[in-house]
């Protein structure tokens, strides 16, 4: 995976976020390691989103601490993150190959309509969407609108990828399959995605590695790596056992 000599993707040291009567996080120090999925679990209302975005550069901390990316603090909305929500934010107008050119706009303006369309359709393909490229958002299942949002993200060739409870609302079946693509799409790119989720057992199946957190303020319970091949069927004993100790911590 990564060696020890890898610098941080994220550095988060002495990160606060204070509201009037609210303290989600509160002098947080935490590393992201670059090229795994962590996946960021916890009770609601512990900060996780906050977290998150956060490490786009949507939220600044307050004084005397920061976030920094390969070691430049992040003063702003970071141009190397795109953010994937629960909510797929399509826009209904656009047909899916409409979407997903959408996100080349801002980040490659300078594509002529030929190399813009064959990125598009190379990333279609890749998500497994080319034969609904010219329908509407209205006329998709949940998995499949889910799938144009993440080629929107991924065409615009980020560095990292930020998921807010990506697959919540998909039933369990679509669930894992969307776990298995961003599993796939990672083993292609190497990719470095982060994932709130409250689903324990998505963490697992889906992450290198997981970060627990908790309390109000919150704090950093847990950092497990589960990137080890014992980790990769649901029903081991070790999948099982880590499954209940997370439990424990959170609940």
């Amino acid at each position: 995976m990564n060696s020890a000599s890898d610098n941080p993707l994220f550095r988060i040291a002495d990160f606060s976020v204070m509201y009037p009567g609210a303290t989600p996080l509160s002098h947080l120090d935490l590393t992201i390691r670059p090229h795994e999925i962590t996946c960021i679990l916890g009770k609601s209302g512990c900060g996780k989103t906050t977290l998150l975005k956060a490490l786009g550069g949507f939220i600044a901390g307050n004084a005397g601490g920061g976030i920094f990316f390969d070691g430049d603090r992040l003063t702003g909305p970071n141009r190397h993150s795109v953010m994937i929500f629960q909510e797929n934010n399509l826009y209904p107008w656009l047909t899916v190959k409409g979407n997903v050119a959408f996100g080349l706009r801002f980040s490659a303006p300078g594509l002529s309509r030929q190399q813009r369309d064959k990125r598009v359709g190379a990333m279609l393909e890749t998500v497994g969407l080319t034969e609904s490229a010219g329908r509407y958002p209205h006329q998709l299942s949940g998995g499949m609108r889910q799938r144009t949002a993440i080629a929107r993200a991924l065409v615009a060739d980020p560095r990292v990828l930020l998921l807010d409870e990506p697959f919540s609302a998909l039933d369990i079946s679509l669930r894992r399959r969307m776990q298995g693509l961003l599993g796939q799409l990672w083993r292609e790119t190497r990719m470095s995605m982060v994932m709130v989720t409250h689903n324990i057992e998505e963490a697992i199946t889906v992450g290198h590695r997981i970060i627990v957190m908790g309390g109000q303020p919150a704090a950093i319970l847990l950092e497990q790596d589960t990137g080890a091949a014992e980790f990769g069927d649901r029903y081991s004993n070790a999948f099982l056992q880590l499954q209940q100790h997370i439990e424990s911590i959170i609940y």
